[in-house]
């Protein structure tokens, strides 16, 4: 039976080489096509299909029987034609890979017949190859270790320049192995200002004002990592936004972190003040919103990943906050001065959870997936 079919098979396509005598074609090398002519007798109906690599011409025209052609040509690897059930037949164009067709269009023939036309198109020679698909942009985060240099921050347990460089570099490394690029404000114990300014407050101004600009540019979100402090024993994780706020601890809170004294207290006015100008500022308000979503996704994840307490997601004048035209958050990741909390934040395996559960939240909101490969 496979024998007889396969007889067939060699019968209905015999690679026969001449074309019926209303088909024709010519090669125009110089041009780089070659045009194929149906020369049909008036009124003959037809339909040109075009799919994938096989274009085909339905007449409503008779053949004898089936036959395969081979048209040595650059744009036509062969030429099926098929007779139909019920009349007519189908002309099946097999294409040259890297051959095109063009649209078809029809001429007057000579008495009593039209030729409809059909040009292919040659593939190019030495083409190149098809460009390829631009890679999305590598998001960038900025990480800012609070403090250093000259200023320790708060010191308990724990110092807090220490914490926040360690806690830093290890979201760094998390983040860099799922492609992400990080730009550190410090990677070292300093600060970023000049080495010749001597007035510590000075100095805190122009630092603070240098990590303050690094939140502009084409970055995607900046987090400032600081370690709490409180006179009566408090413990647990609270993240903040730019915004103003009535609560007094906060303030008193901000106005430490910004300096302390009466430079706290210019910069916290200031930031103030900006954050009542973004009010009214409709990016500003969306860039405050997209802010206080990736607070509420840090903390939540801190605190799973830490088991530590939750102190709320809360808006503060932050001056290192106050330029941001990014999405851009402070996160207190525990209190330096707490018995258990100051112990833990000494011990290297605790300070490996913050950074898991900073780096997962970043890649959540980042959108490079659940972020949990990040708890590595």
């Amino acid at each position: 039976m496979r024998k007889l079919l396969l007889a067939l098979l060699i019968v209905v396509f015999s690679g026969v080489l001449a074309a019926p005598g209303w088909l024709r074609w010519g090669e125009h090398a110089d041009e780089g096509f070659t045009r194929y002519v149906f020369e049909l007798p008036l009124g003959t109906p037809y339909q040109v299909e075009r799919n994938g690599a096989v274009l085909r011409v339905r007449l409503g025209l008779d053949v004898a029987k089936a036959e395969a052609l081979k048209p040595q040509d650059p744009a036509v690897e062969r030429i099926e034609l098929v007779p139909q059930n019920g009349g007519g037949s189908e002309v099946r164009f097999y294409l040259q890979p890297g051959a095109s067709a063009k649209k078809y269009f029809v001429l007057e023939g000579p008495d009593g017949k039209f030729r409809l036309v059909q040009d292919f198109l040659h593939p190019k020679k030495g083409a190149a190859a098809p460009p390829p698909k631009p890679k999305p942009p590598t998001p960038v985060v900025v990480l800012d270790p609070g403090h250093g240099g000259p200023d320790p921050g708060t010191v308990g347990y724990v110092v807090e320049k220490e914490i926040t460089l360690d806690v830093a570099l290890r979201v760094k490394k998390l983040l860099e192995s799922h492609g992400v690029k990080v730009v550190l404000t410090r990677d070292g114990d300093y600060d970023l200002a000049p080495k010749d300014v001597q007035d510590f407050y000075q100095r805190k101004l122009i630092d603070l004002a240098k990590r303050a600009k690094m939140t502009e540019g084409k970055r995607n979100l900046f987090v400032s990592i600081h370690v709490n402090s409180a006179e009566k024993p408090a413990r647990g994780i609270e993240v903040y936004y730019l915004g103003k706020t009535l609560d007094s601890r906060v303030l008193k809170l901000a106005i430490t972190e910004n300096g302390g004294g009466a430079l706290g207290v210019k910069l916290t006015k200031e930031a103030s003040t900006t954050a009542e100008k973004a009010l009214a500022d409709l990016i500003a308000q969306g860039n405050l919103q997209f802010s206080e979503r990736l607070a509420n996704v840090i903390l939540a994840d801190l605190v799973k990943d830490t088991g530590s307490t939750s102190r709320g997601v809360h808006s503060a004048p932050f001056y290192v906050l106050r330029n941001a035209r990014i999405p851009a958050v402070l996160v207190e990741v525990g209190f330096a001065n707490h018995p258990v909390e100051g112990r833990q934040l000494a011990r290297a395996d605790y300070r490996q959870k913050i950074a898991q559960g900073i780096a997962g939240a970043i890649l959540q909101v980042l959108g490079n997936g659940s972020g949990k490969t990040a708890r590595r």
